[in-house]
């Protein structure tokens, strides 16, 4: 079963980018510089990061892409603390 995505981005990947960007996620500028030296276009993260807010805040999804965002983010927060690496920007 092929995993869903928003321009190339699934919410795994998008959860992994956004733990990258922890620091700086309300400085859309800074996101958009990160996210392309993650290799994504800057209108693919754009548009991924809109389409999967949206599908994470949706009442009728019931929390569960949020849960799923949530446990993935969690991880790979985790996984840069306990590996003592801290991902410059």
């Amino acid at each position: 079963m092929k995993k869903e995505s928003i321009c190339g981005i699934t919410l795994e990947r998008y959860a992994e980018l956004c733990a990258i960007m922890n620091d700086v996620l309300r400085d859309k500028e800074e996101c958009a510089v990160i996210a392309q030296r993650e290799g994504i276009k800057r209108s693919d993260w754009e548009s991924a990061h809109k389409g999967w807010q949206e599908r994470i805040t949706d009442p009728a999804d019931m929390g569960r892409t949020a849960s799923r965002f949530v446990d993935i983010w969690n991880n790979a927060t985790g996984s840069h603390k306990q590996n003592g690496k801290k991902r410059n920007v």
